[in-house]
């Protein structure tokens, strides 16, 4: 049951999407009108370059460098570390390798970096106390009693830091202890420079959590997920990306059907219907997919799937509330190299091989259409620019330390 559980909640945070519930409407995206493909293209490289410019302001974000210097001066465990003063570890891990892990991966590992230890009630209240580092050892030495687990230590010339782990909570599933709560925040001279807050609640005659959340902030920046499963019949999540409180990019999946698990029954056909957005600032993608007229026994040829798939799934590109494209289905041609067996000499040949497989297009107003990579190339040489620039000056913030 546990590693289900761990499953569920990297599922969740890994996916990166989510939707609000449907009477929720201030998110809504309201598209009126369509831009022509020169005038998309524009909006839309000028809508990533905001997007770089709000990214690469992180870079001077003091509290991103507070951590990076405190993963530096922390480098590793100490092999002796208690399970909450591993979960500091990997918070600082976590932090110090943002600059090669994408923000999917550095959501997911600390959504669980609190709780994916041996998550035993017993061990946060016989380990709540204040430790303070000795840099003779360096480990920590237990230096007082407390309601919390606090670990404080100095480093830097004179720079104070305190991590504290100030709640915790288990609950029992199939004889398992499984997190519902962990809160933990990190101070450096007294000012907050980051802050955890996980939850979650269980069904404990089910596969699937309820609901889990999790607030991850460093500074200025914040990862807020979140997942609700309603009675099994409808999951939504969330996922918003925010800098000094300014969603930059959110993700919303919406599914609909039946996620029982009855008597330990396997259930194949599950999604009715889902619904997926993904936003970054002012640039939307949509997908709505509907399980209709699907047979999972048959054997669909090409040409069936994509009409199976147009039919059945609406998607869309746009920009400032103006739509840029449609998505479109289609059938296109993938060359690679793999091992053919020749029946004439009875041995496998490294040939050049060649299938057709279902591929998206663009689809625009005026009917013309174009693959993703077609469309980008050589049209936005300032946004690749401001790319190089960004992943520049995070590679330098990070090999500077």
């Amino acid at each position: 049951m546990k590693k289900i559980y761990v499953l569920a909640i990297c599922a969740a945070f890994a996916l990166n999407t989510s939707c609000k519930k449907n009477d929720e409407k201030e998110d809504e995206i309201v598209i009126s009108g369509s831009l022509n493909v020169e005038e998309g293209k524009k909006q839309l490289e000028q809508n990533s370059i905001n997007f770089l410019n709000k990214i690469e302001s992180l870079k001077d974000d003091t509290a991103l460098n507070e951590m990076i210097d405190l993963a530096e001066f922390l480098n590793n465990p100490s092999p002796n570390a208690n399970t909450f003063e591993k979960s500091f570890y990997k918070t600082l891990s976590n932090v110090s390798e943002l600059n090669n892990k994408d923000v999917n991966a550095f959501n997911t590992k600390q959504a669980i970096a609190l709780v994916d230890e041996k998550p035993l009630l017993s061990d946060f209240n016989n380990e709540k106390g204040i430790y303070t580092w000795n840099s003779n050892t360096e480990e920590f030495d237990f230096t007082g009693p407390s309601d919390d687990i606090v670990y404080n230590f100095s480093y830097d010339n004179g720079k104070n830091a305190t991590f504290t782990v100030t709640d915790f909570n288990t609950e029992i599933s199939e004889n398992e202890e499984l997190p519902t709560l962990a809160k933990a925040n990190l101070k450096i001279d007294n000012i907050t420079v980051f802050n955890q807050e996980f939850s979650a609640s269980i069904n404990k005659t089910q596969l699937l959590p309820n609901t889990v959340k999790n607030t991850t902030s460093i500074g200025g920046f914040s990862f807020i997920s979140s997942y609700d499963n309603s009675n099994n019949k409808e999951i939504n999540e969330t996922t918003e990306i925010k800098i000094n409180n300014e969603v930059i990019t959110s993700f919303k999946l919406n599914l609909k059907g039946n996620f029982n698990n009855e008597n330990g029954t396997v259930i194949e056909d599950f999604i009715d219907n889902s619904a997926i957005t993904f936003k970054f600032l002012d640039a939307a993608l949509t997908m709505n997919i509907k399980d209709s007229n699907f047979d999972s026994n048959k054997e669909y040829s090409i040409d069936d799937q994509i009409a199976l798939l147009n039919s059945n799934s609406e998607s869309e590109l746009s920009v400032n509330d103006k739509s840029v494209a449609k998505g479109e289905f289609y059938k296109d041609k993938d060359t690679y190299k793999d091992y053919v067996f020749n029946p004439s000499t009875s041995n496998y040949e490294y040939k050049e091989v060649t299938d057709d497989v279902v591929n998206m297009r663009l689809l625009f107003a005026d009917n013309t259409t174009s693959d993703f990579n077609t469309y980008i190339d050589g049209s936005f040489t300032e946004l690749e620019s401001k790319f190089e620039s960004v992943f520049k000056s995070f590679e330098n913030l990070f090999d500077s330390e």
